[in-house]
């Protein structure tokens, strides 16, 4: 697989043409950089004392950053990050990394190299080496990172200053690569110097005299010598170019035309610009705020310039560098301006496709405010999600904690726990402990500030990853936590907190007396305000299903499904659909079941790589066990589910499972499974899986004959059931219980 590695500008990873999400570690990433420029595997003690502290127990987090990078740059059949005991190295020789490849030319001779390769390499820089990435808190990285920094804009800057000359020839193709030279070196002359020549050649005297001027305001207010040379190209004898073989439009900027253009066919042809390829009328004379008449007037004009045509696929450019050229002339202050207008103007109207989203968020992005480029990406991102496009929630969701690091104080934290919330609904997160960490700080400093709305969501953000990892007691804490916060809270969050605790004690099986009463007041509260919160029925569902009341509990469910759907929350959906699974499998309608986990292995493969689509793998093939018996399949689809870490979803179908070994005299299996259950539901304090393991390992045992060890789980059985499990459990013990074999036993 091909692989791209890109340092100039904003770290970039890409696979196969398809950029890849970046770990969210500014040190991890910066650890790809670093390994990725040098020549030799580097000891781990020189790499943690590069990048992290004492206190940060540096191997540990190093081993954490390394198992993020593996699935960046290693490939099927290609291991190329290389790790002992002692040294991590990156093999490089197939990655196509930006940086390497430009000083690579240099080392070649670029007057060696021909020009579209020169061209190539130019274009391929983004921006400085490594933006963003500095740590200036820890001093050799950031010392590294300015010297290759330095080093790289030296080399673009020689590679342009070679375009430029070798493409004198040529204007319309240098003034690209003069104009970026210029940006690299403003206080250049000689860069300047050839920028001025390129317009006056190319018949744009007006954008060469504004050169001259801020060439010259330039030098003079950084006290610089004036060397006279941009003077000297402004009063050169202007030879002009030839003009072009077509016929239609004539060759010269469509700013410099006589009579020049200005008003409203400029002030359209700028917005245009802004956004280009897809012109639409409408939205251009909203956002010039132009009336019909005055913006069919200034279209008229442009397509007389031949600077606008009118195509099968709509209004466009003649030439798409007529875009980029009006882009550039426009001042960085207006452009600014006019992209957040755009933004703000997308985001009145609801998302409803990627190509809007990817708009929002470029124009938010370079209207140069983060906070609205923040909240752009968090729209951006959770369309999204409703769409299962998850690579690119992650990757929104990626950009915008960037964006909210800019963003001082409360708004920052509140931004990040939104993005964070995206994060884990798009992708697992690999170091699930350092999440759930994270984002209860955030959520700690939004209640410190009042922000009552995002501590709740932190908290129980905080309390999904930890259930979803086993960790139940932090979960339930968590849950707790969120619905305090919100106490002082307005009607709707605490409608909010209440049932989205209620859901979380209910997916525990702990206080579930709380969880009803704050479930009744969230479901009075709710009816009161006419608000359709999807944790409502979904929590009301789970407590059904815990005290056997199926019917009920089934309704309960397909409203939350419904409901779920409707607002993009796929796990809720998830979940509902799996609640829905284990009524159909305790019925034992097969036949309904099979029907159901055909649906969510459709719904589990389109959501975010965790546990879902393994465990819809295993329930579908369950089903054909149950009524094919065959099983096969099973066990293979068990050990991807084993992989995912998720216990309690394995506990429940290896349960399932052994209570179908029984039937079909399958002893020995049936206590292999019930014992792996017993072991998951022991970790979680799940006594409702305890007690069913207890059972069916008592019966298994006294089907074999041995009535010591079948004793000994009856009496467990017996224990537990005096406790607080399920009451379809409940029932599906005393079932077990009055089977023959382990009745006479008891």
């Amino acid at each position: 697989m091909a692989l791209t590695l890109n340092l100039l500008g904003e770290l970039e990873v890409i696979r196969d043409g398809q950029p890849l999400p970046l770990p969210p570690s500014k040190k991890t990433r910066a650890l790809l950089a670093y390994l990725a420029l040098q020549r030799r595997a580097l000891s781990r003690e020189h790499l943690c004392a590069l990048l992290w502290e004492l206190p940060d127990d540096p191997r540990g987090s190093l081993r954490w950053s390394l198992s993020k990078l593996r699935r960046l740059v290693d490939t099927p059949g290609r291991t190329r990050l290389q790790a002992d005991r002692l040294s991590v190295g990156l093999e490089t020789a197939d990655i196509d990394i930006d940086v390497a490849r430009l000083h690579a030319l240099h080392a070649r001779g670029l007057a060696q190299v021909d020009t579209a390769e020169l061209e190539a390499t130019a274009a391929r820089y983004r921006g400085p080496f490594l933006e963003g990435l500095e740590l200036d808190n820890f001093h050799d990285f950031h010392g590294w990172c300015l010297a290759e920094r330095e080093t790289a804009m030296r080399a673009q800057t020689a590679l342009l200053a070679a375009l430029v000359e070798r493409l004198g020839e040529t204007p319309e193709r240098a003034l690209p690569q003069a104009h970026a030279w210029v940006r690299l070196a403003p206080f250049d002359e000689t860069a300047r110097a050839h920028l001025i020549r390129l317009l006056l050649a190319l018949h744009r005297p007006k954008e060469a005299e504004q050169q001259l001027q801020l060439g010259m305001r330039l030098i003079r207010e950084a006290g610089l010598p004036d060397s006279g040379e941009l003077l000297r190209t402004w009063r050169a004898p202007r030879q002009a170019v030839p003009p072009p073989l077509e016929t239609a439009p004539p060759a010269s900027s469509a700013l410099d035309a006589t009579p020049p253009l200005q008003g409203d066919p400029l002030e359209v042809l700028r917005w245009a610009a802004l956004l280009a390829p897809d012109l639409d009328p409408a939205t251009l004379g909203r956002v010039a705020e132009l009336e019909t008449n005055r913006l069919g007037a200034a279209l008229e004009i442009a397509e007389q310039r031949h600077w606008l045509t009118t195509t099968e696929e709509g209004l466009r450019f003649t030439r798409p560098e007529l875009a980029e050229e009006l882009c550039a002339a426009i001042s960085p202050a207006r452009r600014q301006s006019m992209h957040r207008r755009l933004a703000e103007w997308l985001a009145e109207s609801p998302l409803y496709d990627l190509d809007q989203a990817t708009r929002l968020a470029h124009h938010a992005q370079a209207s140069g405010d983060a906070e609205l480029a923040a909240r752009a990406m968090i729209a951006a991102g959770r369309l999204c999600l409703r769409l299962f496009a998850n690579q690119q929630a992650q990757h929104f969701a990626q950009r915008g904690l960037a964006l909210a690091g800019e963003v001082a104080g409360t708004k920052g934290d509140c931004l990040a726990l939104e993005l964070h919330d995206i994060l884990y609904c798009a992708a697992p997160l690999a170091d699930w402990e350092a999440g759930a960490g994270e984002v209860v700080a955030l959520a700690e400093r939004a209640l410190e500030h009042g922000a009552l709305a995002h501590a709740r969501l932190g908290y129980q953000l905080a309390s999904h990853i930890r259930w979803a990892h086993g960790q139940w007691s932090g979960a339930h804490e968590e849950a707790l936590q969120a619905e305090r916060v919100t106490r002082c809270a307005d009607d709707r969050e605490q409608i909010i907190a209440m049932a989205e605790t209620a859901r979380c004690l209910a997916m525990l099986e702990r206080d579930l007396e709380q969880a009803t009463t704050m479930l009744t007041r969230a479901r009075e509260l709710a009816a009161r305000h006419h608000l359709h919160h999807p944790a409502i029925p979904l929590a009301e569902g789970l407590l059904c299903l815990h005290a056997d009341r199926f019917d009920a509990a089934e309704a309960h469910l397909n409203d939350a499904r419904t409901l779920c759907k409707a607002t993009g929350d796929r796990l809720g959906e998830f979940q509902a659909q799996e609640s829905l699974l284990l009524i159909d499998l305790e019925r034992d309608d097969f036949p309904r079941a099979r029907q159901r986990s055909g649906e969510l292995c459709a719904l589990g493969e389109r959501l975010r790589d965790g546990s879902e689509a393994p465990f819809a793998a295993a329930a579908e093939a369950l089903c054909h066990y149950a009524l094919e018996d065959d099983a096969g399949p099973f066990g293979v689809a068990l050990v991807s589910l084993r992989h995912a870490d998720a216990r309690h979803r394995l506990a429940v179908l290896l349960l399932q499972a052994a209570r179908l070994d029984l039937a079909r005299g399958h002893r020995e299996t049936a206590t292999a499974r019930a014992t792996e259950a017993l072991e998951h539901a022991r970790v979680l304090e799940r006594p409702t899986e305890q007690l069913l393991a207890q059972a069916l390992l008592a019966e298994a045992a006294y089907r074999t004959g041995d009535r010591e060890t079948g004793r000994r789980h009856a009496r467990a059985t017996e224990a537990l059931a005096r406790g607080p499990v399920a009451g379809w459990a409940r029932r599906r013990y005393r079932m077990l219980r009055g089977v023959p074999t382990a009745e006479g036993e008891a």
